[in-house]
């Protein structure tokens, strides 16, 4: 009885452990993986917080997003110049964003929603 509840306890303790580590997650950090159209939408929908875009300009800034990531696809993470070219490829895509903007007010805003996410990554893009 004892050996037995001495096993249940250990048994219990390794999936206890093995749960807490996430095993089994979804990806860095136990974190879920989204989907590249997913990932698009969140960064339109942290960008333009708190900005209101019509159907056109809206779908002219999603397009743009979407260009980017698949600009920045394209490249080779082993080239020299990777970081480089990355860095340069979303500050195009910044200011192509920041162009569809006509009042001061949005633009402010749309660098202050720019400048969170860059802080939260802990450096910049």
């Amino acid at each position: 009885m004892r050996k037995m509840l001495a096993v249940a306890v250990m048994v219990l303790t390794v999936a206890g452990v093995a749960s807490a580590q996430g095993g089994g997650g979804g990806g860095m950090g136990g974190r879920m993986q989204m989907s590249p159209e997913a990932r698009d939408s969140a960064q339109f929908a942290r960008l333009f917080n708190g900005i209101t875009l019509n159907a056109d300009l809206t779908a002219k800034a999603k397009a743009i997003i979407t260009a980017a990531r698949e600009a920045n696809a394209a490249l080779d993470p082993q080239a020299p110049d990777f970081r480089e070219k990355r860095t340069a490829a979303n500050a195009k895509q910044t200011a192509d964003l920041k162009a569809l903007l006509t009042s001061d007010a949005d633009k402010t805003k749309f660098d202050e929603n720019a400048a969170m996410g860059r802080g939260r990554r802990g450096g910049g893009h």
